[in-house]
């Protein structure tokens, strides 16, 4: 017994003496620091036991690289690498959206305090991206061999796919093809023509030559019209129309397009309910284990064990629903895009570059007055709602000048024709005539109107009203637009302030969670509390998915009311609408 307290005592007095002390400065950003406690302990579970370290903190909110060089290991959320500095351990991070995310990024900034302080391994920077690995999660779930379909996938597919597309590209050539006709009446006419004329023969012989009993006769007959202002008018009120099919087409495209940007956003959603779902019938696995091996021991009777079995099958029912749901959504879009529904997606969220503007978090500069005033009073004036308005108020514009101008303006046209004959026979065919067999005529034809009856008086009064109704029309789509526009605006913002509160929600409902369960697993408490706080964090993360994904939808909205929903996918219009932002800003 001796032996064994002085081994002991031994071994006692050893870690003590190998025992090391540590002080390591380290940098944070507000972001990071959220999971410094978390880091600590994961240290402490990596590091020998008696080992100490003195942390000292930094924390910074803007211009953090500056504070760099006076640390020893930093973690900001940074979307980018960071070039490595000498003596210093860097890790940056994108974004963090699911528990895996952040417990990755817990156990990189443990193991790198490990490298740092007991591996010796100073120097170092290292960038962790989410993103892929969510897409490869995304993937998994789906199908391993499925192609991942990006926005400008979607987009391109619906511009060349989407049935309704197809026939306004058609109805745009039925335009082209009607400006094309007006122009033909401004073009020549000219018809070949021949006669085979046959008479008695007691007429042709009493006739004196001028009629013979058989004739055949060949022509051509031209006709130009030389002025018509309502031909001239026609043709313009064309490529009015033209212009005007061309914006509605424009205007109708973009609301499928925009139609399948929200069936998009709407299966990242439902896919990230299925996986939140996937969480919570992985946590009341775990619980069931806790509860049958109290049942086991004979500290607990079976009614936890029950009670588990039944949220169980409740959550094996929510995820046949949302897989179901997820299933149509992904039906609903390939419809949309006449593809096979066999495709799995990217997951966008607040961190995607597509949803940007100038580098930045969109609603940087929506939240701005001047931002929001250029959209209100500069670019929904370019939506193709209103510029076909706009062509068909000019359209009647024209038709009322032509009707008015037909009260006194005269259509000038020419017709010519020359005939032959070619050949006659039978009685009277060889007596001789006065004049040869060739016969030429041209007429200059002038039309002057003098009375019509009121028809053009009511035909212009007609027009004026119609063009008092098209500016109506033009007011209310733009007032429509505008409050729309403006209504996004707002939904935004509240979108925005959602996402912070359901971060800190998520983050202390799970903080909330791990301490019942602990107490849960040691017997200091029931299954009400632990359902609670497990209902809780679920409840959490469903609300952080749904406002993030609110988020993209009223930033869309937002593009597709001003008629800007392609500066998603259009890097030139992208860069075009940031330079009128930035010249915005500057006033």
């Amino acid at each position: 017994m001796n032996y064994k307290i002085i081994l002991i005592l031994v071994i006692f007095f050893l870690n003590i003496a190998n025992a090391q002390n540590y002080s390591l400065n380290i940098l944070l950003d507000n972001q990071s620091n959220k999971y410094l406690e978390a880091i600590k302990k994961e240290v402490n579970a990596i590091f020998p036991t008696n080992d100490k370290i003195d942390y000292k903190v930094s924390i910074c909110s803007v211009n953090c690289e500056k504070m760099i060089s006076n640390n020893d290991f930093v973690l900001l959320n940074q979307n980018e690498k960071l070039n490595e500095i000498k003596n210093l351990y860097i890790i940056t991070y994108n974004f963090i959206s699911t528990i895996y995310d952040e417990n990755k990024i817990i156990r990189a900034s443990a193991l790198g305090i490990f490298e740092y302080l007991k591996e010796n391994k100073k120097t170092k920077s290292l960038y962790l991206e989410n993103k892929k690995e969510e897409i490869v999660e995304l993937k998994e779930l789906n199908s391993n061999n499925e192609k991942a379909l990006e926005l400008k996938d979607i987009f391109f597919l619906a511009t060349n796919n989407n049935l309704d597309i197809q026939q306004n590209r058609n109805s745009s050539k039925i335009d082209k093809l009607n400006i094309d006709d007006a122009k033909s009446d401004y073009k020549p006419q000219i018809d070949f023509y021949s006669n085979l004329i046959q008479i008695d023969k007691d007429r042709a012989k009493y006739s004196s030559g001028l009629y013979s009993e058989g004739t055949l006769e060949a022509g051509v007959k031209l006709t130009q019209v030389i002025y018509s202002d309502k031909i001239l008018k026609n043709i313009e009120i064309k490529k009015l129309l033209d212009l005007s099919n061309t914006n509605s087409i424009k205007a109708q495209n973009d609301e499928i397009l925009y139609k399948s940007l929200l069936t998009y956003l709407n299966i990242i959603k439902a896919n990230n309910y299925n996986r939140i779902m996937k969480i919570k019938q992985n946590f009341i696995k775990q619980n069931l284990e806790f509860s049958k091996q109290r049942v086991e021991i004979g500290v607990q009777d079976r009614s936890d064990v029950y009670r588990w079995e039944n949220e169980f099958a409740n959550v094996n029912i929510d995820l046949a629903n949302s897989q179901k749901q997820l299933n149509s959504l992904k039906i609903e879009l390939a419809n949309l895009l006449q593809i096979d529904d066999k495709f799995s997606f990217v997951e966008y969220g607040m961190n995607s570059d597509i949803f940007k503007l100038l580098n930045s978090d969109a609603i940087k500069y929506i939240s701005n007055k001047k931002v929001q005033e250029l959209f209100l009073n500069d670019i929904i004036y370019t939506h193709s709602r209103l510029k076909q308005i706009d062509e068909l108020i000019n359209v009647k514009n024209q038709q009322v000048k032509m009707n008015k101008n037909s009260r006194y303006l005269p259509t000038i046209a020419f017709e010519g024709s020359a005939n032959k004959i070619v050949d006659r026979y039978g009685a009277a065919a060889n007596v001789n005539r006065y004049w040869d067999d060739n016969e030429y005529q041209a007429v200059i034809n002038l039309t002057l109107p003098l009375y019509e009856g009121g028809s053009k008086s009511i035909s212009i009064e007609k027009n004026e009203l119609e063009l008092v109704n098209l500016k109506l029309q033009y007011n209310s789509v733009k007032n429509l637009i505008e409050k729309n526009v403006q209504q996004d605006y707002d939904s935004l913002l509240k979108a925005y302030e959602k996402i912070s509160y359901t971060k800190t929600s998520l983050e202390f409902s799970k903080k909330n969670y791990d301490l019942i369960q602990d107490k849960y697993k040691n017997g200091k408490d029931n299954i009400i509390s632990l359902l609670d706080a497990q209902n809780s964090y679920i409840v959490s993360k469903l609300n952080e998915n749904i406002s993030i994904i609110e988020y993209l939808v009223d930033l869309s909205s937002i593009y597709f009311f001003s008629g800007k929903i392609d500066i998603l996918i259009d890097e030139n219009k992208k860069m075009q609408i940031e330079e009128k932002i930035q010249n915005a800003i500057k006033g």
